[in-house]
């Protein structure tokens, strides 16, 4: 599977079966429910694209620096701080990010 379309649901978290979709390339996980960055997406190499619009995120985990192939992380009408460190980092890591 490449992509995977979850939009417009009551998610509040992926299980961790997740992990083993090792060729997924887009995530599409807005006007969902999700408070947690879902951390099965974590070990997805080729995960270019994360749209987590429209949910309940407050913070960020570290390790999404590094994640080898992010291109574009959509995190608009969530409550994230847009100076935060991690942010910052995969812009200079050439990811666009939307805040």
């Amino acid at each position: 599977m490449r992509e995977l379309w979850l939009r417009g649901n009551t998610i509040e978290h992926l299980p961790p079966s997740v992990a083993a979709l090792q060729e997924l390339r887009h995530l599409d996980l807005r006007e969902n429910a999700v408070a947690e960055f879902p951390e099965p997406v974590a070990g997805l190499p080729l995960l270019r694209q994360i749209d987590l619009r429209s949910n309940r995120l407050s913070h960020l985990p570290g390790w999404l620096v590094q994640m080898p192939s992010l291109e574009k992380l959509d995190l608009r009408w969530n409550e994230i701080d847009p100076s935060l460190p991690v942010l910052t980092e995969l812009e200079r890591q050439g990811c666009v990010v939307l805040t």
